[in-house]
């Protein structure tokens, strides 16, 4: 007899057991070995990975990751049992809310297990990408179904594809963003999204590929704030390899903003909702001093939502 709870699976990204470098090889090889990351052949995937790129990176991501670790741990699992619990808490005993990995621990599988015990067969599945992407978003989706079916399980499942342009999201984004500004001189606000490679992007629908989401986005985070056209921008960050990822890129934005008379920057980070690898150490630390380097002088990185629940509450509540 199913349980008349609704169950909610929470998934991101993912994070390595420790900063260790033996943990974040383990974590890169996951990542990098799923198809829909690196679209090759399982053989040159393979090498790839196992002989090219992991002995190679494992130890310099391992430095990064160490400068962002908190004594309790990865902030991106910190930041998400607490956005758990705050949902939780929130949304109340009707529902019963899971939180899972697409690499790495917490699973997706342990996750699953759990509304297994409970008897909870309505599923509602909430990647925490505000933009849809096939890389990050469909993933997920594929991930899920084939553990189910790998499991045998049974379940009634919903899925939340985007909801970069929910109202909900954009108040949330723009009240913490002033919140955090307060008082502070900006004279210009760069929201930065992770990068895609243009040959995936032009895949996408036209008019709302990821690049269109973005801008999109964007566009209503910048009304939310009351900003002119003038006063913001929009940069892609997190590229790897030699193609030719979605432009333009942060950290050339970054390095160029001090010559065009922009000393006082405020930086958004909105296609994540935790902060983690890319939003404290690549944009918090390394981006700083790009700015800082090239002329700039104050830098003020906004933090993401991290355990601000409201905004998936509505979400949650329209899509169950």
């Amino acid at each position: 007899m199913s349980s008349h709870k609704k169950g909610v699976l929470l998934v991101n990204i993912g994070t390595p057991a420790s900063y260790q470098a033996s943990d974040v090889a383990k974590y890169l090889r996951e990542f990098l070995m799923d198809d829909e990351i690196l679209p090759l052949p399982y053989p040159f995937r393979y090498l790839l990975v196992n002989v090219g790129i992991v002995p190679r990176r494992a130890s310099a991501s391992a430095q990064k990751y160490q400068r962002i670790w908190t004594p309790e741990g990865s902030p991106l699992l910190l930041n998400s049992h607490r956005l758990l619990k705050n949902l939780q808490k929130s949304l109340g005993e009707e529902f019963h809310i899971e939180f899972g990995m697409r690499y790495g621990e917490p699973s997706i599988d342990q996750a699953l297990h759990q509304f297994r015990e409970r008897q909870i067969s309505d599923v509602l599945i909430v990647p925490l990408y505000p933009q849809y992407c096939r890389a990050t978003t469909e993933s997920t989706f594929k991930k899920i179904e084939e553990r189910i079916r790998h499991r045998g399980h049974a379940f009634n499942l919903k899925k939340v594809s985007s909801f970069w342009h929910s109202p909900h999201f954009i108040h949330a984004v723009a009240e913490e963003t002033r919140r955090h500004l307060q008082g502070k001189p900006v004279d210009f606000y760069l929201m930065t999204y992770h990068g895609l490679p243009q040959s995936q992007n032009r895949k996408m629908t036209p008019g709302s590929t990821y690049e269109d989401q973005c801008r999109k986005n964007s566009e209503l985070i910048a009304q939310a704030l009351g900003l002119t056209p003038q006063q913001w921008g929009l940069s892609f960050q997190s590229r790897v390899g030699v193609e030719t990822w979605l432009k333009p890129y942060t950290d050339e934005e970054l390095r160029a903003l001090p010559g065009r008379g922009v000393k006082n920057v405020a930086v958004l980070c909105p296609s994540f909702v935790s902060d983690c690898l890319e939003t404290l150490e690549e944009i918090g630390i390394e981006g700083r001093h790009t700015f800082q380097s090239s002329g700039g002088e104050n830098y003020h990185l906004v933090p993401c939502l991290n355990e601000r629940e409201d905004y998936l509450v509505h979400l949650i509540r329209s899509g169950i």
